[in-house]
């Protein structure tokens, strides 16, 4: 197995009840599996499937042996802070030899603040 065969990403949102809400995340998705052939995927906390435990539990079985998270918010709050390392620590249990780590959140990255900065007085 190549190491592009082995290693996952899974994007962590949100989630909403109108279903509308996940169409910019699938197309991030397909963004990225386009740029890459290792495994990715979408994981939501609440509201829609499928949940990070999911997701995690789906590439554990597809041979995944190491996977980043990487949380699609824009600000840090309590869900990155509390629930998403919850999460992950239940899935370590669950999986112990699986290396699982989680990104900063989107937000935080300069590269990111750049672009939501230009598109914010390109739409002036």
């Amino acid at each position: 197995m190549s190491i592009s065969t082995t290693v996952g990403t899974i994007l962590f949102a949100h989630g909403s009840r109108d279903p509308q809400w996940r169409v910019p995340f699938e197309s991030i998705l397909k963004k990225m599996q386009a740029l890459s052939h290792s495994s990715s995927s979408l994981a939501f906390l609440e509201c829609m499937t499928p949940t990070l435990e999911q997701a995690i539990d789906d590439m554990v079985s597809a041979g995944i042996k190491q996977i980043t998270v990487v949380p699609v918010f824009l600000a840090v709050g309590s869900h990155v802070r509390k629930d998403l390392p919850n999460l992950l620590a239940a899935a370590r249990l669950k999986h112990p030899d699986l290396a699982l780590q989680a990104s900063a959140a989107i937000g935080e990255q300069p590269a990111i603040q750049e672009a939501i900065a230009a598109f914010a007085l390109a739409a002036r």
